[in-house]
């Protein structure tokens, strides 16, 4: 899977139903800027966490598209962004969370 994000640019979530977020959090642990579709779940569990995506809901705004081409050009920008979301990652959903939840 690693293989696939080595190439991409950028990770879209535009579910409108998604189990819990793998997808979200395998773009999270592989460092690419997200943009997701605010589905019931994510509004739930992972938004309210602080992760920095572009987010739609239901349609994408100009807003949106601005954001996502500041991303996709801005290379300190990108990095920053993918840098805390990680962090946020590490902090909220790492194996060590799961290890810990589950003692």
């Amino acid at each position: 899977m690693g293989e696939l994000y080595d190439e991409a640019e950028l990770a879209v979530v535009p579910s409108l139903y998604e189990g819990f977020g793998n997808a979200f959090l395998e773009a999270v642990y592989f460092k690419r800027p997200i943009v997701v579709n605010k589905y019931s779940i994510y509004a739930k569990d992972i938004e309210p966490k602080g992760f920095d995506v572009v987010e739609i809901n239901g349609y994408v705004t100009d807003q949106a598209v601005q954001r996502t081409r500041q991303l996709l050009t801005d290379a300190a920008l990108r990095q920053k962004v993918v840098d805390h979301n990680y962090a946020i990652g590490r902090r909220f959903f790492s194996y060590r969370v799961l290890s810990d939840r589950l003692r």
